[in-house]
């Protein structure tokens, strides 16, 4: 399968040829973060992920994590979005900026489906007219709670600017990956995003997998079979496996 690549950007993010894992930073949410020889960049490295328990399974689900999200972490760059990504290293692990993370997380709907559906309790679920934004805050003890652009300024999560950064980031990474999936019969449903700074610059940064965005399958009619890259199911590897060879068709 040919590779679809993304328009050039005029400062291609630097690649580094070498990088070194060294001490451990921490662990959260399936990744592990080290330092590396550089100062401005630590390593990455994806966790086994599998609901299953089986230990090839969860490798194989490792490395599609980080296929899939080097391979649109370098696709959106492509259209001036700026990311935590610099290159991979190896089956497992990525390069990445050593970035700031802000205590938040913002969630894209362009379907009423899941979330949505129960909490405003729609009968079923459907395309939105115009994507629905959504903010949490993630430095508390109760789990995520959602704000609002008054909670930001009054918690001093947030400056004016800074909020209106991250809300055309997130806008403009949902357009980028819906223009993708249109081309590939799928459909992103939502995305749930994290955002950092890196030397005063609001990037992207965390993981872009089917972990983090919910992509339909539109070639199906059946509703279980347009869900099947949900990450908590025994068809992972093979969904995956099948959601990286629709991005790397040339179409």
């Amino acid at each position: 399968m040919k590779h679809d690549s993304p328009p050039q950007a005029t400062e291609a993010p630097a690649k580094v040829l070498k990088a070194e894992k060294r001490q451990l930073i921490e662990e959260k949410e399936g990744k592990s973060y080290y330092h590396s020889e550089r100062p401005d960049l630590i390593i990455q490295e994806f966790k086994d992920y599998s609901t299953s328990g089986a230990s090839e399974p969860a490798q194989e689900l490792s490395e599609l994590r980080n296929e899939i999200s080097s391979y649109l972490f370098e696709y959106i760059e492509g259209f001036r979005i700026p990311t935590h990504f610099v290159s991979k290293m190896s089956s497992t692990a990525m390069v990445v900026k050593r970035t700031e993370m802000m205590p938040l997380i913002v969630r894209v709907y362009n379907s009423n489906s899941g979330a949505l559906t129960k909490r405003f309790g729609l009968k079923s679920s459907a395309a939105l007219e115009f994507p629905v934004i959504e903010h949490y805050y993630t430095g508390g003890r109760r789990g995520p709670q959602w704000f609002n652009e008054y909670h930001a300024y009054a918690f001093n999560l947030m400056v004016p600017e800074e909020y209106k950064q991250v809300n055309r980031l997130a806008s403009k990474v949902n357009a980028v990956l819906r223009g993708l999936c249109d081309r590939r019969q799928l459909y992103v449903a939502s995305l749930q995003l994290a955002f950092g700074k890196y030397k005063d610059q609001i990037v992207l940064g965390d993981e872009l997998s089917p972990l983090t965005c919910h992509f339909w399958d539109v070639a199906k009619k059946d509703r279980i079979d347009q869900d099947k890259f949900l990450p908590d199911q025994g068809s992972a590897p093979e969904a995956f496996r099948e959601l990286y060879g629709r991005f790397m068709l040339k179409v």
